[in-house]
Parts: structure tokens; sequence; C-alpha cells
């Protein structure tokens, strides 16, 4: 086959906007982002579980501290009341000696108790403190994932303005290439990644990168400049420089 140097340059230079076309679309669907944005999803699914758990345990342990509250006030309230009647002298002796007695269990009861209280307080206020903190981080991630969705939002106008570009010099070159040529390296690039031409540099396919063979070098020295060369190994077309 044959076609011009010129036509030949020309469709390097239609390969050199294919494959920026190429890396453009590519950056495009793997912006850092998009995994981010799973990740974050990732952690809020288990951060939602785990806040599900802390949250119905918290509840648990506020009725167990309500509980106890209201058992350190009925005790408190009965020393109060047996406090008054001793200060008043009310009862028989053997009936002031016997609230004396309930006095000092009561007391016994009441620091028990409060032992209890604090422990059961000291659990409320760490389970509490684990609440707020994922709904802390909760917010966090949320606020960041936003932040996220704007970055991939200006990035793909970019990069799409970009391809844009490309493709639209694409258009405009494509029809000045020889329609032969064109056909067989939009039918090469269709079946080898989207490189359908490279350059001979040296003895190397700049496309696959394999050498060349000493005769099959020594062969293509002696063709004329509009001759159109294969690489043996991955049948793209070569542009000698």
């Amino acid at each position: 086959m044959k076609a011009t140097p010129a036509h030949q340059g020309l469709l390097m230079q239609l390969q050199k906007l294919d494959t920026e076309i190429n890396q453009l679309n590519f950056k495009l669907k793997s912006l850092p982002e998009h995994e981010q944005i799973k990740a974050i999803h990732s952690r809020l699914e288990h951060s939602a579980v785990e806040l599900k758990v802390v949250e119905t345990e918290l509840e648990d342990v506020s009725i167990d501290l309500r509980r106890s509250e209201v058992d350190v006030e009925a005790v408190t309230a009965r020393m109060e009341k047996d406090e008054k009647r001793l200060s008043a002298g009310l009862g028989t002796p053997k009936e002031l000696e016997q609230t004396q007695h309930e006095l000092a269990t009561l007391a016994k009861r009441k620091a028990e108790l409060e032992d209890g209280e604090l422990e059961i307080m000291m659990r409320h206020d760490g389970i509490k403190k684990r609440v707020d903190e994922l709904k802390s981080d909760e917010e966090g991630l949320k606020k960041l994932e936003l932040e996220l969705n704007v970055r991939i939002e200006n990035a793909t106008t970019e990069l799409n303005a970009l391809i844009a570009t490309a493709a639209n010099d694409r258009m405009k070159l494509a029809p000045q290439i020889d329609k032969a040529l064109l056909d067989i390296y939009e039918k090469v690039r269709e079946g080898q990644g989207g490189v359908g031409a490279a350059l001979l540099i040296g003895n190397k396919c700049d496309g696959c990168h394999l050498q060349i063979n000493a005769i099959e070098l020594e062969r293509i020295k002696t063709l004329a400049d509009d001759d159109v060369l294969r690489c043996e190994e991955c049948r793209r077309i070569l542009v000698r420089i």
C-alpha cells in the first residue's frame, strides 16, 4: 500500500489526538475522588450500624440510671422523714432507737446505691461520648463527600472540555488523510487498544516496543518513502522518522 510521507505524518498526528482522548477518558473514569466517596459510603454504613447499637445501649443505660436515681431519691426521702422524727422526739424510746437503727441501715443502703449510680453514670457518659463521636464523624464524612462531589464536577467539566477540543481537532484532521490509510488505521486501532499507528524508532516499533529483526530492517531500507509499513508483531502501521 502507498501513502505519501505527508499523509503518514498526519496519521501520527491523528494517533496523538486519539491517544490524548483515550487518556482523558481514562482519567475521567478514574478520578480518585470516586474511590474516596466509595470509602466514605462504606464508613458511613459501618458507622450507622454501630450507632444504632450504641444508641440502643445508651437507652438501656439511661433507663438503668433513672431507676438508680429513683432508688436513691426514695432512700433519701425516707432518711429525711426519720431524721425529722428523731429531731422532734416523736415516739417511745424504743421506737426512736429503732428509727436510729433504720437510719444507719438506710445510710449504708444509700451509699451502696450512690456507688452503683456513679458506676452507671460513668458508663452512660462513656456511651454518650461514643454516640457523639459517631455522629460527629458522620457529619464530617458527609461534608467531605459534598466537597469531593464539587471536585468531581469541576474536574469533569475541565476534562470534558479538553476531550471536546481534541475530538474537534480530530474531526478536522481525519478527512485530510488518505481514506485507504485511514481505514486500515481505524481497523487496527480498534483491535490494538486504541493505537493503530506507531513510529519506527531505530530498530523498534514504538507501539509494541519489540525489536525488528535485521533482515526486515534491511528490507525496509530498500522501500520507497511512500510505502506503508506494518509491524510484523503487532500489525500496527509503522511510520518512519
